[in-house]
């Protein structure tokens, strides 16, 4: 039996329908649940600040380079809205190698050398300004977060073991506190379409390239000791997920 154009019509209506449903269904954007992130950036501690003008022992050992620093970070979304409000944890990893000094001579360096080790430990609440990102078109994100810190440091000798100094292990473990402010971009906007199959593959729904700010004050809260503090600049990539 012939069909008739209003038949045909409404053939091709439930066939671009259903394809649209099909589409929405396959490229809709899952949960989100919290962010990974990736950072690198330099870090010099204020060990030396106590000493004043000159060279202090830091310096003296380990040279007035920057130590590299890497951090992982995770976050948990508490709240989801206008932005997203968080709590987040990071381990990080940075270390430099120098060289023994003679006991009676300091400025001469010895064939041996020694290796100073920091590992940061952070606790964030975390507040990312999306809204503007997701529904206005604007691809940057702004990133605030603020917390409690903890490092483990140590200083080792060419034979890998903990130094020794006045008869005490030359380790241990600072407190302190952080606070920072990012800017992310938001990657999705340059390829939209493998944006949505990272997300239908991986269940990672946006990527982002970000540059931040941090200031840290690990002092032990103002009491004696080594003084791990740094003001840093950190960059690396977020996968929301």
């Amino acid at each position: 039996m012939p069909q008739t154009f209003s038949t045909r019509l409404a053939s091709v209506l439930f066939v671009f329908v259903a394809t649209a449903l099909c589409s929405s269904q396959a490229f809709a954007q899952s949960d989100k649940h919290g962010v990974f992130e990736f950072r690198l950036g330099g870090y010099y501690p204020a060990i030396d600040n106590e000493f004043g003008d000159g060279a202090g022992p830091f310096e003296t050992f380990f040279g007035t380079s920057s130590l590299w620093m890497g951090e992982l970070e995770v976050d948990f979304y508490l709240l989801q809205g206008f932005g997203t409000l968080g709590l987040g944890m990071h381990a990080g990893y940075a270390s430099t190698t120098g060289s023994v000094r003679n006991r009676d001579a300091i400025d001469e360096a010895l064939p041996d050398t020694t290796t100073f080790r920091v590992i940061p430990l952070r606790a964030s609440a975390v507040y990312r300004y999306d809204y503007s990102a997701l529904n206005h078109g604007i691809p940057l994100v702004p990133v605030f977060k603020a917390g409690l810190d903890y490092y483990l440091w140590s200083i080792e000798g060419a034979d890998g073991e903990t130094a020794i100094s006045n008869g005490n292990n030359a380790s241990g473990g600072r407190a302190g506190w952080h606070a920072s402010l990012g800017l992310h971009f938001l990657l999705d906007v340059v390829d939209p379409s493998s944006a949505a199959a990272f997300d239908l593959n991986w269940g990672i729904n946006h990527s982002y390239l970000f540059v931040e700010y941090m200031m840290t004050r690990i002092d032990g809260f103002g009491s004696t000791g080594f003084d791990l503090s740094d003001d840093q600049w950190m960059f690396g990539l977020a996968f929301e997920f």
